[in-house]
C-alpha cells in the first residue's frame, strides 16, 4: 500500500474558507490533469482553482496530478494522483458540519480543524468500509478494490461494509389496561395497544386506573402503574451485554429481570433522587413529590443517589 507522504504540508490556515453554508466544495489547488464529471453524466471538464465542486460530482486526477478541495470552512481533502472521488454530501454548518466522500480509487488525505472535532461528521467511504474521523488528519487509499486508512493525528473509526447494521432498538407492549399513550421523539402523542412497538426516546403515560407492560429485551420487562410517566431512554438487546435505562418522571414502574440474565443485564431506572440498578431482581420504583422510592420484591437493587453518585460507593437494599 502506498499512501502519499506529504499530507502534513496541507493546511487550512491559508485556504480562505467562506463563512456561509454551501452545498458545493471549492477547488483551492489543481496541479496537472484534474477533471470533474457532473452528477448524472455530461461532459467531463477540466478543473481550476476557484471552481465549484457540486454535491454528487466526481473529481478525477491523472498521473502526477493532485487537487485540494475545500469541503467546509473547517475541513478539506487532498486528492492524490490517479484517484477518483465522489462528493456525496457537504453540509457547511457551524453546529453540525458534515462531509461524505466516496473514494473509488487512488488515495486522498483529509484534514479537520481541531476546533471542529466535537461537531464535525467527516466520513470517507471505500469498497471495504467507511472511515469516520473527529479532529483528525488522516489518509485513505483504495487499492485492488480494498480500502486502507493511515492516521496522522487523532482517531479514525472504520466500519466494514459487510457488517450487518443493528436493527433499531425498541420495546413491545404486551398488556394495556385503560388509557396508555406514547409520545415518540418529535411526534404527536398516540394511544398504545397490545402488540405496539415502543421506540427508544419515547415517553409513556398512563391515566388513572391504567397500567401497561412493555417487554424491553428478551430477559426483561417493565410494568407502568397508574398515573405514571416514564421515558424509555435506552434499550440494547444483546446476548452478552443487554441494557435498559428508564427515566421515571412520575408514578410507579415495576421491573422484572429474568434470573438467567442477571449476570449480564444492566437494568437501571432513573428517578429525581437517584438511579436504581438491578441484577436478577423483581422490584418497583416510585416517584412521589419529586423523590424516588424503591421496593424490592426479589433479588438485589443498588441505589445510587444523584448527589453522591460520583464519590460514594452505593449500598445494597433488600
Amino acid at each position: 500500500m502506498k499512501l502519499f507522504a506529504a499530507l502534513a504540508v496541507f493546511a487550512l490556515a491559508g485556504l480562505g474558507f467562506a463563512a456561509d453554508a454551501s452545498s458545493n466544495g471549492t477547488v483551492s489547488v489543481a496541479v496537472g490533469t484534474v477533471t470533474l464529471l457532473p452528477l448524472g453524466g455530461g461532459a467531463e471538464m477540466a478543473l481550476k482553482v476557484g471552481d465549484p465542486v457540486p454535491v454528487g460530482s466526481t473529481v478525477k486526477t491523472g498521473a502526477g496530478a493532485r487537487a485540494v478541495i475545500k469541503t467546509t470552512k473547517q475541513s478539506a481533502i487532498r486528492i492524490a494522483e490517479n484517484s477518483q472521488a465522489v462528493f456525496m454530501e457537504l453540509v457547511d454548518s457551524d453546529t453540525a458540519p458534515k462531509v461524505l466522500v466516496d473514494l473509488k480509487s487512488g488515495s486522498l488525505g483529509a484534514l479537520i480543524q481541531p476546533q471542529a472535532q466535537s461537531t464535525m461528521d467527516f466520513k470517507v467511504k471505500t469498497p471495504s468500509g467507511i472511515a469516520a474521523a473527529r479532529g483528525t488528519m488522516f489518509a485513505v487509499a483504495v487499492e485492488d478494490g480494498k480500502g486502507f486508512v493511515k492516521v496522522e493525528h487523532g482517531k479514525v473509526d472504520v466500519t466494514p461494509t459487510n457488517v450487518k447494521k443493528q436493527a433499531p432498538q425498541s420495546g413491545k407492549v404486551t398488556i394495556v389496561s385503560g388509557k396508555v399513550t406514547e409520545t415518540p421523539p418529535g411526534q404527536p402523542e398516540h394511544a398504545l395497544k397490545e402488540g405496539d412497538i415502543v421506540t427508544v426516546g419515547s415517553t409513556l403515560k398512563t391515566g388513572a386506573d391504567s397500567h401497561a407492560t412493555v417487554t424491553m429485551t428478551t430477559t426483561s420487562a417493565i410494568r407502568l402503574g397508574p398515573d405514571s410517566e416514564a421515558v424509555v431512554a435506552e434499550i440494547v438487546e444483546s446476548k452478552d451485554a443487554p441494557k435498559v435505562l428508564v427515566d421515571l418522571k412520575n408514578g410507579t414502574v415495576g421491573a422484572l429481570v429474568k434470573p438467567e440474565g442477571s449476570g449480564k443485564m444492566d437494568f437501571k431506572i432513573k428517578t429525581p433522587s437517584g438511579t436504581a440498578v438491578a441484577k436478577g431482581a423483581f422490584y418497583s420504583v416510585s416517584v412521589e413529590n419529586g423523590k424516588g422510592y424503591v421496593q424490592t420484591k426479589d433479588g438485589e437493587v443498588v441505589i445510587v443517589p444523584l448527589e453522591t453518585a460520583a464519590t460514594t460507593t452505593p449500598k445494597a437494599q433488600q
